[in-house]
């Protein structure tokens, strides 16, 4: 594939994640704006599909540039585009006789002969040499329907017209709640395209927990979750901090304490606060309005994570967002299991994985400072280690500096202890460094070079 097509293909799929305001079925007369008329059409649950033709051959790719192999959807595009160059914009997806479409049906029979494939045209980016980007809508849905008006495999993307947000949210009703569609997408002639859905909700396990809800830090601020991959391997997914109670901060924030584990993972809250790990026990259900698996960055990466006494990063791999995460409650009639915790919660929604993905290269980090301090009284060793370093990352979800430290003390029931604090601001890492050091290291103490 020619690498400027490449990046057009991308550049299309990032600007898209951005345009769209995912909005639940309940709160469609607040939250969509009020337009003279409405273009409503149902949600297609399939994956994003562009039809490029060049001379006499077309191609039908995924935005990272992958094939979809379907000589009958190649030959009805031949044919009905009659332009020898085009870039358009679909949803290929599976059919099955009227049912509702899922992604992951298409994932499963893609590769299928006897499968009905279609594509559900809705964008147009190149035609006949002319740039279409930034061309009026109506224009180019006039366009699009004049050359797939009679497809039998590619169509248009039919549009209903209302005039108020009330006739939205009956057919929302009509469409969803009724004949079990997974949505619908409505605009306007100007501003931007409404995603609306019914709420998800998932049975995530539980994987730390932050505080800083209050000022002293006693009540329980946020949660990190994830599912489970296989045995004691867990995918991060996201952070939740809205939906809790104040009982349920407090609460919570006491039972998370007596399951507290050592881990050697950095992950951060919200406000850039280290989580607390926790053995991964506990099951909370989320409710959210949207699940992404890439934004304008590209693909989602997230930490797969180990578990065994205490938490060790794998490695990164694709993952989601949640749109609007609400904490909803602990499961207590869940188990961690990959029946009911797994990550087929995910997958029957929205694909994870691409074949075309390159794992993440991550540079080695750097260490900046590292200090060992040694007491011994009676014959007994404790040990103080102080570390900083740079994580060299380029990702948003790490920090730029962590400071580190090692506890050891053989006469206390818990006789390792970690800490773990985190800055993106190299002198505030030092300072909480020296800060640490002054702080602990009184007589007694002697420092090991």
């Amino acid at each position: 594939m020619d690498g400027s097509l490449l990046s057009q293909l991308k550049k299309y799929k990032n600007l898209q994640s951005s345009k769209y305001i995912p909005v639940r079925g309940d709160e469609i007369i607040t939250r969509v704006f009020e337009f003279d008329k409405y273009y409503v059409s149902t949600k297609i649950d399939g994956h994003l599909c562009f039809i490029y033709k060049k001379n006499k051959e077309v191609n039908l790719y995924n935005f990272n540039g992958k094939s979809f192999k379907r000589d009958e959807l190649i030959s009805e595009a031949i044919k009905k585009i009659p332009v020898s160059s085009a870039l358009l914009v679909g949803e290929i997806y599976h059919y099955d006789k009227g049912k509702r479409t899922r992604s992951f049906d298409l994932t499963k029979v893609i590769s299928e002969a006897n499968a009905v494939i279609k594509i559900g045209v809705f964008d147009l980016i190149t035609y006949d040499n002319k740039s279409f980007e930034a061309t009026n809508w109506l224009e180019k849905k006039k366009l699009i329907s004049s050359i797939f008006s009679e497809g039998d495999l590619i169509h248009p993307v039919q549009e209903i017209e209302f005039s108020s947000r009330k006739e939205l949210e009956n057919e929302f009703n009509q469409r969803v709640n009724n004949n079990n569609e997974e949505g619908i997408i409505a605009r306007g002639l100007n501003g931007p395209t409404f995603k609306i859905k019914p709420s998800l909700t998932f049975d995530f396990v539980v994987l730390g927990y932050a505080m800083g809800y209050s000022d002293d830090f006693s009540l329980l601020k946020e949660l990190i979750f994830g599912v489970l991959i296989e045995k004691n391997k867990f995918l991060v997914v996201g952070k939740v901090s809205n939906g809790f109670s104040i009982d349920q901060r407090k609460n919570l924030s006491k039972r998370l304490e007596k399951i507290r584990v050592p881990s050697n993972v950095i992950e951060t809250s919200g406000v850039n606060v280290p989580f607390t790990m926790i053995e991964p026990v506990l099951v909370a259900e989320i409710e959210s309005i949207d699940i992404i698996n890439s934004n304008s960055n590209g693909i989602i990466l997230k930490s797969v994570l180990f578990f065994e006494k205490e938490f060790i990063k794998l490695n990164n791999s694709p993952s989601v967002s949640l749109i609007s995460p609400v904490f909803m409650g602990l499961r207590e009639d869940k188990k961690v299991t990959e029946h009911q915790t797994g990550i087929s919660q995910i997958t029957r929604i929205i694909d994870l994985t691409d074949s075309d993905n390159e794992p993440e290269i991550k540079a080695d980090s750097d260490l900046i400072k590292k200090e060992l301090f040694v007491k011994e009284t009676r014959g007994v060793k404790m040990v103080k280690k102080y570390f900083i370093w740079k994580t060299n990352s380029d990702s948003n979800n790490y920090p730029d500096y962590v400071f580190y430290k090692i506890d050891y003390s053989p006469t206390r029931s818990l006789k390792l202890q970690r800490e773990i604090k985190v800055s993106d601001n190299k002198d505030q890492i030092i300072n909480i460094f020296n800060k640490q050091i002054e702080t602990d290291i009184k007589k007694g103490w002697n420092k090991i070079d």
